[in-house]
């Protein structure tokens, strides 16, 4: 079915200007129209609903486009011009003169009334420019019809003056297309879906799609393509489906530039808004191009946004970027930090010296919250409050969230509605939980606990989170808490950082593909903000989960991304220790001790201590220690690691194994006795808690620290744990499994599951005979190239594995790479038939 809809919505007042001048031009008068707006607004759809009126009225019609690849091309638009079935030819624009060249068109028009239609004219060569100028400017004298648009959406203007025949220029009409309302959201939506659609599904496309109708036009066809409705469920797919639409085309864009073009671009979007031109010609090594024509090109594309400080609107960084090696990206980074102080402008002198407590710098929409949360104004409404108070706790400043006394005060207000009431309520514990050491006993007795069962999504994804610490909730109870806390639910406002908390809990539950899909949209969100600290609180996050599933390429190269705006000033003090400890554990999963030793030597501020994460730094130190042979440095970090979690009343194994490791530090000291209780005291809470990644896990360590019949027993419990065909996704991973089976003595394939017909995940064979797999297919990576083979694309591989479709495309590129092949055709060719 066709959903596409035959009106362009809220675009009436356009309608009727270019319905008039159509007119005119029916009736022998000249009219001069300029539609400008941004990519996907509706410019060219207004200048095709202009053509096909000027042809039902009987009048010529002529069309061109300008092109970034062409935009040095003398006279091509009105090469394309001449070449219409309504125009006559010429058998070279540029050996006439620019008069006579006018004339042509001129002629035309007062044989039979003519349109002339320009798509795109920012990207319009000098030549054409000037012949446009100047034909506007004798455009009175003839039934001629200019309608152009761009980004700009303007028309090449003369000087008064500078032509005699200048008076008889028309007046230019120019139309600025702005973004649709939530309302005619609705309404295209309606008339795409013929009839009304869930109020839900609609608001999240109007948040998702930024008014854009061209994004929502592909989200719709793309949600018609996979046979879903547009229901309050698949609501939860629409900001993805947004971000690969502007990503689709965004990547497009890029494919027409020329090589220092990109250049700059890369530039721009390594740099952010801390470089100016100059600077960014240098990081960008112009050679040929002004780096002033250059940004023009850039902004009037859509890809680049202001003048002084250009800037990358949300998702062109991230492909712009995308065709870099790791190294590449880290080294332009580096250059741009190196080039930032020289070109940044005065320092902004932000809020006053009391404002933050804590002198944390936040960005300008943070400080925007910052005041509104100590703002005297208690009628300030509560959804504003609470987005503030979400954003700061999101970037860290959770004690000046707590200082701002805005949860309690506000909580008491009564005219804060239910909904934000709750929301607010949640938020509160997922500060006492997360910062418990800083002060907080005065406000802590003016809130009540959080209710059980909780309410709505907010306290759904903050008690996920706790029962997933604490082990007091089963895994499944904590999957089902968190996945309703991910859902959009009418009325409920949506928080960053319960989804954040969500989508942890996920990932201690072994859900590691469904907290990856939950984190995309939630980075998605913070980068169409602009808040770059939320949007590196994201990442770290996304990163953690990576490491813990074994993905190690998306772990690195989202931790590149927090490492480097932290090195921007736009990283939380308390995300410190994380982000350290994922560098550290990173390395250590490559075998790269030295370097691990290295990124333990970073500098932890000492306010971090009391944060959430500095218990997991702690953690990995002590498994540096262990990995380095030095098991007297490592216990003190593990016994401490271990106090930090036990005060909080966090005893699930899943989010920090402190206990196994300690075990083997006592083991590696001689203490035999206490690393048998220290591993069976974790195998006793792992049981407790019950997910297979934490109980294969404690056994590993029993089988490691024990001796004789139980170590046995332990070591072939957990081979059949962890090696099984449904194994832990954890524990998936090529590198990791091989770990398993070397510590258990297990030799051989994982045993298939039950049911599954003797048939593993294992790897594919070799692309070529006679050629080894060097590494073997993971069951993701196996199950996207058995999609492959369905016929399926990236999108719906990543719709039917509930994955983002950057997972799915990072699987398949990991794929190739480990059978050797070239691409899509190789892989289905060099597949195993199905059993």
């Amino acid at each position: 079915m066709d959903r596409t809809p035959a009106a362009l919505v809220e675009r009436d007042g356009e309608l009727a200007l270019l319905r008039a001048a159509v007119a005119d031009l029916r009736a022998g008068r000249s009219r001069v129209v300029a539609v400008g707006g941004a990519p996907g607004t509706g410019r060219t759809a207004l200048l095709r609903y202009a053509a096909a009126r000027a042809r039902d009225a009987g009048c010529a019609v002529a069309h061109a486009a300008g092109s970034p690849t062409e935009s040095a091309l003398p006279f091509g638009i009105v090469t394309q011009l001449l070449a219409g079935p309504d125009t006559p030819g010429a058998p070279d624009p540029a050996a006439l003169p620019l008069p006579a060249l006018c004339e042509l068109f001129l002629a035309a028009a007062r044989e039979r009334p003519l349109l002339l239609a320009v798509d795109d004219v920012q990207w319009a060569d000098a030549d054409s420019r000037r012949w446009l100028e100047a034909l506007v400017r004798r455009a009175r004298g003839a039934p001629l019809a200019i309608l152009v648009a761009g980004t700009r959406g303007a028309v090449p203007a003369g000087r008064p003056g500078q032509d005699r025949r200048s008076d008889e220029a028309p007046a230019v009409a120019r139309l600025a297309l702005r973004p649709l309302t939530p309302p005619g959201v609705a309404a295209m939506l309606a008339a795409a879906f013929e009839g009304p659609v869930d109020p839900a599904f609609a608001g999240a496309a109007a948040e998702a799609c930024a008014g854009n109708p061209a994004v929502l036009r592909a989200v719709v066809d793309g949600i018609d393509a996979d046979g879903l409705e547009p229901s309050a469920h698949t609501a939860a797919e629409l900001p993805r489906r947004a971000a690969e639409s502007v990503g689709d085309r965004t990547a497009r864009l890029i494919d027409g530039l020329s090589e220092e073009h990109v250049r700059l671009l890369r530039a721009i979007a390594a740099a952010g808004p801390h470089l100016g031109p100059a600077a960014l010609g240098e990081l960008a090594a112009l050679r040929t191009v002004p780096v002033s024509r250059a940004l023009c090109l850039l902004t009037d594309t859509g890809l680049v946004e202001g003048a002084d400080t250009p800037r990358t609107p949300p998702g062109v960084a991230e492909r712009a970027l995308a065709g870099l090696t790791g190294a590449d990206r880290a080294a332009l980074h580096a250059r741009a930090a190196v080039l930032a102080p020289r070109s940044a402008p005065p320092a902004d002198p932000g809020p006053p010296a009391d404002a933050d407590p804590f002198g944390e710098g936040p960005d300008c929409d943070e400080r925007a919250g910052w005041r509104l949360l100590n703002s005297p104004d208690d009628h300030a409404p509560a959804a504003d409050r609470l987005r503030a108070a979400d954003l700061l706790a999101t970037c860290g400043h959770k004690t000046t969230v707590r200082r701002a006394a805005v949860l309690p005060r506000t909580l008491a207000h009564p005219d804060t509605p239910e909904p934000q009431r709750n929301a607010l309520l949640a938020l509160h514990w997922l500060i006492e939980d997360t910062a418990p050491t800083e002060e907080s006993a005065d406000v802590a007795a003016r809130v009540p606990p959080l209710p059980v069962p909780p309410r709505g999504p907010a306290q759904e994804g903050v008690a996920a989170l706790r029962g997933a610490l604490s082990g007091a909730l089963p895994p499944a109870r904590v999957r089902a808490l968190a996945g309703a806390a991910l859902r959009p639910a009418p009325g409920h406002p949506p928080l960053f950082t319960t989804r954040l908390a969500a989508c942890y809990a996920l990932a201690l539950a072994d859900s590691y593909e469904d907290a990856a899909a939950g984190l995309d949209p939630i980075v998605a969100q913070a980068r169409a903000l602009g808040a770059r600290t939320a949007v590196a609180a994201a990442l770290a996050v996304r990163a953690s989960v990576a490491l813990r599933r074994g993905w190690l390429q998306e772990a690195e190269q989202d931790l590149a991304e927090v490492e480097w705006a932290a090195s921007q000033g736009s990283g939380s003090v308390k995300s410190v220790p994380l982000t350290t400890a994922l560098r550290i554990l990173l390395h250590l999963e490559r075998d790269e001790v030295d370097d691990a030793g290295r990124a333990a030597t970073a500098e932890v501020p000492l306010r971090a201590v009391s944060g959430m994460w500095w218990p997991t730094f702690l953690y990995a130190r002590g498994r540096l220690g262990l990995r380095a042979g030095d098991h007297g440095a490592a216990l003190p970090d593990l016994l401490e690691c271990g106090r930090g979690l036990l005060a909080r009343g966090w005893t699930n194994p899943s989010f920090v194994p402190w206990r196994s490791a300690a075990a083997l530090a006592r083991l590696g000291g001689g203490d035999r006795a206490g690393a048998t209780r220290l591993a069976a005291a974790e195998l006793a809470a792992a049981r407790e808690w019950g997910s297979a990644s934490a109980i294969g896990t404690a056994l590993l360590a029993v089988g490691r620290v024990t001796e004789g019949e139980r170590a046995r027993a332990a070591r072939d419990e957990a081979a059949r744990l962890l090696l099984r065909g449904d194994t832990p996704a954890e524990w998936a991973a090529p590198r990791r499994a091989r770990r398993v089976r070397a510590l258990t003595g297990a030799h051989g394939a994982p045993t298939p599951p039950p049911g599954a017909g003797g048939r593993t995940p294992g790897p594919f064979p070799a692309a070529h005979a006679g050629e080894p797999v060097r590494e073997e297919l993971t069951a993701a990576e196996t199950r996207a190239a058995e999609l492959v083979r369905e016929g399926l694309t990236n999108g719906a591989i990543a719709l039917r594995l509930g994955v983002s479709r950057r997972m799915v495309e990072m699987h398949l590129s990991r794929v190739y790479r480990k059978l050797g092949l070239s691409g899509r055709a190789d892989l289905s060719r060099s597949l195993p038939d199905k059993d």
